[in-house]
């Protein structure tokens, strides 16, 4: 067989592009976080992946609703100076030691609200992580504003790297759930260094302005709205399971959860890190483009990513039985719904991104009310037909009412493409088809697997 050189030209062209970057490093985060589970669910138990699964909640919780957009006020902004950087950076070193000592301090209480008394002491050793993100650099956000998304995506995946191998050791060493909480500790840690060693002005220092702390102050109130509806919705599923579920039970759902969240991290990496400061710079450039170019610059990216979403969906049964001993099989429903999730979330956060480079910024907060009332009416009903599979029905289904509103929004906006959208869901179905029939044919032919 000749070798096409141009052919592997191109492969390596895309290989160093941003999209192919952040494509190959989020494969590779996928890989090695899909070994590491597969090593730590063989030496530690479903119960700790409980504690380990509440714990997370919780911090996503508490960033969730002190979130204040770091990210999409730097990015946007028309500023890039030390000085600008440095005020920001001074709120973002208070935010995280606040968010340590009230994690701290409520520990005990939060322990208590969810029944689970034993999560109370590891809460707060994990609670030190706020502390020490808070410290890291900005670099890593004006990084993305200066193109440098690459660099970011690889730093990420070096972090996997030394968190996977780290957490393995200290599983063989501790064999309970402290060794995913020191790991942790241990990435945070290497991010916030590697954040000064890596980028060029990258120092920052303690630095107060009132007139871009007010401007970034009132930035904040309509991302803290959007934030704390986020943060209902992502979370109202884990509150009513972790009190629900036995500890064994929620290590389960804790475990579908970290599965399905894997092509979402690289959706919303994609997404913030190429698209969205490529809306931002043509909306203050030249916003005629951006009609043009909002389909244009994720149409392939958003089609292996929606058939890819698809094939977890239907073949999760398959997936869960070579990944994992027999005692994680029944989690396989779990991720099959919880990907359809995932699989919508991409073209979704794509239009909210849109909107805030338009400087629409309250049709996101509008957008996660749709969200919010969607789980408040479909979690009971789901939950009295049938039971706890119900919550994760619902939620496993919220972004398709979403999805709806933000056809609405790029409508309104002269952006919307249906063929696109479609086919977008197309692609899902196509997938979810054929995964479904190479699931069912393997268990068929291995029953034992």
């Amino acid at each position: 067989m000749r070798v096409s050189w141009p052919a592997i030209g191109t492969l390596v062209a895309f290989a160093g592009s941003r999209t192919g970057v952040i494509a190959l490093t989020s494969v590779g985060n996928l890989v090695v976080r899909t070994g590491s589970s597969m090593i730590l669910t063989r030496l530690l138990k479903p119960y700790d992946f409980g504690i380990v699964g509440i714990i997370t909640t919780v911090f996503f919780a508490v960033t969730m609703i002190t979130d204040l957009g770091f990210e999409a006020f730097v990015i946007r902004h028309n500023r890039d100076d030390r000085h600008f950087r440095d005020v920001i950076w001074t709120i973002h070193a208070q935010r995280g030691f606040g968010l340590f000592v009230v994690v701290v301090i409520s520990s005990p209480v939060i322990a208590w609200a969810l029944g689970k008394p034993v999560v109370a002491f590891p809460l707060a050793v994990a609670s030190v992580t706020f502390f020490i993100n808070g410290l890291a650099s900005l670099s890593l956000i004006t990084a993305l504003r200066n193109d440098k998304s690459r660099q970011v995506s690889l730093l990420d995946f070096g972090l996997q790297l030394l968190s996977t191998t780290a957490g393995v050791l200290l599983a063989l060493w501790l064999r309970n759930a402290w060794a995913i909480i020191f790991v942790m500790i241990v990435q945070s840690s290497a991010r916030a260094v590697l954040s000064y060693v890596i980028f060029p002005d990258s120092a920052q220092r303690l630095c107060r302005d009132r007139a871009i702390a007010r401007e970034f102050l009132a930035f904040s109130r309509i991302v803290l709205m959007s934030s704390t509806l986020s943060l209902l919705i992502a979370q109202t599923d884990k509150v009513v399971l972790a009190r629900i579920f036995t500890l064994e039970q929620f290590g389960l759902y804790a475990i579908a959860l970290t599965i399905a969240a894997a092509p979402a991290m690289f959706g919303d990496s994609y997404v913030r890190r190429i698209v969205f400061p490529i809306y931002a710079q043509t909306w203050r450039q030249a916003p005629a483009q951006i009609a043009n170019l909002y389909y244009r610059v994720k149409r392939i990216p958003a089609a292996l990513y929606a058939f890819a979403c698809g094939g977890l969906i239907g073949g999760a049964p398959l997936l869960m039985r070579l990944l994992y001993d027999p005692r994680y099989a029944s989690a396989s429903i779990f991720l099959s719904l919880l990907t359809i999730s995932s699989a919508l979330r991409l073209p979704n956060l794509a239009a909210v991104e849109l909107m805030a480079a338009m400087n629409h910024m309250m049709q996101t907060v509008r957008l996660n009310i749709v969200r919010v009332a969607w789980l408040a009416l479909t979690i009971p009903i789901g939950f009295a037909a049938f039971g706890t599979l119900g919550v994760v029905i619902a939620v496993g289904l919220v972004e398709v009412p979403a999805m709806l509103f933000c056809w609405i929004l790029l409508y309104r906006v002269s952006v919307l493409r249906m063929s696109e959208e479609l086919f977008f869901i197309a692609l899902i179905v196509v997938g979810a088809i054929i995964g479904t029939l190479i699931s069912r044919q393997v268990l068929w032919l291995f029953p034992y697997l």
